[in-house]
């Protein structure tokens, strides 16, 4: 069942990044499925998981600031797709504000898109790219910051 739940937990992630990736600039895409819809509904679970395990298991059993006490904890299928789902959850926050970035300073979309797809699949490299990208584009272009020139660029 845990197994079950890590599918459908990615499958869900993976529907929703792919309008992502895209249509980066359709606010309901961005601003509302994949900011709040999806990670609400991914963090819901997270939330269900995690609180039916510990009631069920009790706290967890070492130290959690610890890689042997999180090793501990990750080792019950169920708390360890959770935290997969905490990755999807992030991960796809991160993503619609790249996505909004990206659009605010022009980037072309097969560099927003690579910087998206990364986010997807490696969220800080994918971070990393996008605001290698964003200094590129922000410099040459003398972008505003993003506050000032979303309300011009953001379609």
């Amino acid at each position: 069942m845990a197994e079950q739940l890590f599918q459908i937990t990615n499958t869900i992630a993976l529907l929703a990044w792919i309008p992502l990736i895209i249509f980066p600039g359709r606010i309901f895409i961005r601003d509302t499925l994949c900011k709040r819809l999806i990670p609400g509904m991914l963090a819901m679970i997270y939330f269900g998981v995690i609180a039916w395990r510990f009631t069920i298991l009790g706290p967890p059993p070492g130290d959690v600031m610890t890689i042997s006490g999180l090793r501990d904890a990750f080792g019950d299928d169920f708390v360890f797709a959770a935290a997969w789902t905490h990755y999807l959850v992030f991960d796809m926050v991160v993503g619609t504000v790249v996505a909004k970035e990206a659009i605010a300073c022009r980037i072309p979309w097969p560099l927003r898109s690579l910087s998206l797809a990364l986010t997807f699949l490696s969220g800080p490299v994918g971070y990393l790219t996008h605001l290698g990208f964003r200094l590129c584009w922000q410099h040459e272009r003398q972008v505003p910051p993003l506050a000032d020139s979303l309300s011009a660029t953001d379609n």
